[in-house]
């Protein structure tokens, strides 16, 4: 039996669609872009004869006469990609049509199904979700055309755009100029390419033929066996929870309870989230038996055991177990910094920055919905700087002028948005010759899941890898591939260790010629992204973490006292560090020290820590009462010296007073030692009458100063009295998950410091029961167990260990570590036969994680 693999089952979805995609012009989302990026879709799309791949939010007039293809025909076909809402991505849907006009076939798929449309809260479209969108869709697109102003014997003026005013409740209007393109300049971009309508009247064109489709594979896969969603997909932005008082934050399940969810509260991402996993095994072949632990995921196995049906059950298909597990009952794992080179890599180097476009689709649910509406999730695209690696004498070794012919070709691309200025390619090339361009920001590689050495994708490798053990696998990589082109380097390799120095030096010489650079780009990028990571200005942050949460380990096994102490000198040490920084002149903290953001992250873990290990005390809280007033001392301190903080959610509104403050103690820290430097005989004999005026209007604003100062530090005292409330919150996560029942059968010391998924592995590979997972029966179980169960009939409850294939999703998000402890614990299992798959809402890093439970989308 083949083995699972989630990247080959979406190249193959594509090519299913392939009689759509030959010949078209192809339009892809942010989230799609991303997910193809991801599993190097782009060369499929233009191995199947597409025109070209363009990008749904940035699309121009100059799409229609891009052809890698080598077709000279004009495009008659679009195919539009979306990971959202066909409502959210209505106006780029239009905004194409409008663009390229003259009876095209527009061919429209989205990763949401026709169900999920129809029961989107707040979606206009009813049961028959696609047919309506079609019609719609049309609607508005007359309307734009007849809304047009047009004027004889000319084109359209420039100031006059065809903004379309719709009524229909849920559909998001034009928020500016640029959605839909004006008729002057799609007439503009076939005149100057020779497709130039009749003289003195404008080619509206025919009516397009549109269609709407379900395309469920688009997903972002990090290696074979392990995928999150696309990032600005609507799945991945909707909202996990509402505000009430076991949430924490929108882009986290709230606090399980054990009580029946209310069916009315049912958050979006419940709905979106269960159709995607339907579709996704459908797709894919597979029968689900589905297994839940938290509240959220119960309500998502709910879900899928109603859209079960009789025919798919009893279809001949390999069985799945669908393990969904709630983010919230371990919360620790991605706030803590593991040893992993993929988490490192992923915090390491910059992403994506996210289309602007993606904040204001759901403007107008904003408007009516208290709380966030949706989530702006981090990009899951890194950018790898290959540039910043190389020098510019690696490029003068080879000089083909490539760099200079892409910079004048660019050059001459953008100048086409100005008409008044022409641009002289030439003359371009020539002045990159002569200023000796050097492309570093050209050179801007990415992780594609699909590279692979010899037939073992890198990604997959590295990530059941540790740190040393990962850096030394991209090292042997880099040696095999060098011998391979037969290449040799002057500096000497240490075996059992992979230094920066190795590893420049190698990547310097595979990109020597364009050749192996193209050749060898999947291990260059790869082997950059390393380096990046083990940069003593990421590495020095990341080991000053684990070294601070190795010691908050350590004294939550001792006193709560002890672990408060270390959580106020944590806070202290960083305050210092800040102020010490601003009064030198650094905007960079020194290497090694933690900033302020990096401390209140650390106290979260510390409060979660305290929570598993001491009684709540009278204050409502892991600490009592003296120890939490030192505590709050020290982060009020904190911020008064470091108000760029104000940022976070819990201190809106309170920037300017904040700087204000801090810029006030700098001038009477200046004043006092200015006035201490000067000499009484400074003064005049006249002066002396008039010391007592100003002393009481001096008086008088220190009075009124003070006064401010104190309102200030009142408010700032409720603001930080709210953050330990809400740490508290976190600190009580034990409590509320106390059925689970793992730290007790599984305390030894081989599971000290390991996460919830590697414990929960090991339990039920061993067939114990685990307290508070649920089994949702299929639609034969619930007929055995109805109706032939009382003829001696009835179904054997199943065991996921039972199952050789395992989907665990977990909702709310993953990180690096525990793919690597659940791959150790289906090791330790000793069950060879059994495909571990893993999957999640989104890929965690710690920073992430700070954002979700301090920044906008809290619920502190």
């Amino acid at each position: 039996m083949a083995l699972i693999d989630v990247t080959k089952s979406c190249l193959d979805s594509i090519r299913q669609i392939s009689e759509h995609i030959e010949g078209a012009i192809v339009y892809l989302d942010a989230g799609c872009t991303e997910s193809f990026q991801l599993m190097g879709a782009f060369p499929l799309f233009l191995d199947l004869g597409a025109r070209a791949v363009c990008s749904s939010e940035n699309m121009c007039a100059l799409d229609a006469v891009a052809d890698w293809n080598g077709s000279f025909e004009s495009a008659r076909k679009i195919v539009i990609m979306t990971s959202r809402l066909l409502s959210d991505a209505r106006r780029f849907i239009l905004r194409c049509l409008s663009m390229h006009k003259g009876g095209h076939c527009c061919t429209i798929f989205t990763s949401i199904s026709e169900v999920a449309h129809s029961t989107y809260p707040d979606s206009p479209l009813g049961p028959d979700a696609f047919h309506e969108y079609q019609s719609l869709l049309l609607q508005d697109y007359e309307e734009l055309i007849e809304n047009s102003d047009l004027k004889s014997g000319q084109l359209v003026d420039s100031n006059t755009k065809g903004n379309l005013t719709l009524e229909d409740e849920g559909w998001s209007r034009f928020t500016s100029n640029e959605d839909v393109p004006s008729l002057e300049a799609s007439s503009a971009g076939k005149n100057q390419y020779g497709d130039s309508p009749r003289q003195g009247m404008v080619d509206l064109g025919q009516k397009p033929i549109v269609s709407v489709h379900h395309f469920p594979m688009i997903l972002s896969p990090i290696s074979p066996r392990v995928f999150v969603l696309p990032s600005e997909g609507s799945i991945a932005e909707a909202c996990l929870s509402s505000e009430h008082e076991d949430s924490i934050s929108a882009g986290l399940p709230s606090l399980s309870t054990g009580l029946p969810s209310d069916v009315d509260e049912v958050p979006p991402a419940a709905t979106l989230t269960a159709h995607f996993l339907y579709h996704l095994a459908a797709k894919m072949d597979l029968k689900m038996e589905i297994f839940s632990l938290g509240d959220l995921s119960k309500t998502i196995g709910k879900i899928l055991t109603d859209m079960s049906s009789l025919y798919d059950v009893g279809r001949r298909k390999r069985t799945v177990g669908l393990l969904l597990i709630d983010r919230t009952l371990d919360l620790l794992t991605p706030c803590c910094h593991g040893d992993s080179l993929v988490d490192r890599i992923f915090s390491a180097l910059p992403r994506k920055e996210r289309t602007s476009s993606s904040a204001s689709i759901k403007c107008s649910q904003a408007q009516l919905k208290p709380g966030p509406s949706s989530l702006a999730r981090a990009s899951l695209e890194v950018q790898i700087p290959i540039g910043e690696v190389l020098t510019k004498e690696d490029f003068e070794i080879d000089d083909s002028g490539l760099s200079n012919g892409i910079e004048a070709f660019r050059c001459g691309w953008d100048s086409y948005n100005s008409a008044s200025e022409m641009v002289d390619l030439i003359s371009l090339s020539k002045k990159a010759s002569d200023e000796k361009f050097f492309p570093a920001e050209l050179l801007q590689g990415s992780l594609v899941s699909t590279e692979t050495f010899k037939g073992t994708p890198y990604l997959e490798a590295i990530l059941d890898r540790k740190t040393k053990d990962g850096a030394i696998l991209v090292k042997k990589w880099l040696q095999e591939t060098l011998r391979r082109e037969n290449m040799t380097t002057d500096v000497k390799t240490r075996p059992g260790f992979a230094s920066k120095l190795e590893l420049k030096t190698m990547i310097k010489a595979l990109t020597k010629s364009q050749s192996s650079l193209i050749r060898n780009r999947g291990i260059i990028q790869l082997a950059s992204a390393t380096l990046r990571a083990l940069d003593e200005s990421c590495s020095a942050r990341w080991d000053a973490f684990i070294s601070a949460e190795k010691i908050l380990s350590v004294n939550a096994g001792d006193t709560s006292q002890s672990l408060a102490a270390q959580i106020s000198d944590l806070i202290n040490k960083s305050a210092f560090a800040g102020s010490d920084g601003k009064k030198s002149g650094k905007k960079e903290l020194s290497q090694g020290l933690l900033s302020f953001q990096d401390a209140l992250l650390l106290t979260i873990t510390g409060y979660i820590l305290a929570g598993e290990n001491f009684p709540t005390s009278g204050s409502g809280g892991p600490f009592s009462w003296q120890e939490e007033h030192f505590l709050k001392e020290a982060i009020l301190d904190a911020i008064l010296e470091n108000p760029s903080v104000a940022r976070l959610k819990f201190l809106h509104g309170l920037t300017q007073e904040l700087e204000a403050n801090l810029n006030k103690t700098k001038s009477d820290v200046t004043k006092e030692t200015s006035t201490d430097e000067l000499n009484i005989d400074d003064f005049d004999d006249d002066q002396w009458g008039k010391w007592g005026d100003e002393d009481e209007d001096e008086e008088n604003d220190n009075k009124e100063q003070e006064y401010d100062d104190m309102q200030l530090k009142l408010e700032l005292r409720d603001r930080v009295d709210n953050l330990f409330k809400y740490l508290h919150k976190l600190s009580s996560l034990k409590s509320k998950k106390g059925p689970l029942g793992l730290e007790s059968n599984l305390s030894s010391d081989p599971y000290a410091n390991k996460g919830l998924l590697y414990k929960l592995l090991t339990k039920i590979l061993g067939k114990f029961d685990v307290p508070g997972l649920e089994y949702h029966s299929s639609t034969v179980g619930r007929l055995f167990k109805s109706g032939f169960g009382r003829f001696g009939l009835g179904q054997a409850k199943p065991s996921l260990a039972d199952q050789n294939l395992i989907l665990v999703f977990v909702v709310g998000g993953i990180n690096g570590v525990e793919v690597q402890e659940a791959q150790e614990a289906l090791s330790e299992s000793g069950r060879p036969d059994i495909e571990l798959v893993l999957g999640g809402t989104t890929f965690l890093t710690p920073d992430d994680m700070l954002d979700l439970l301090l920044g906008e989308s809290s619920y502190i």
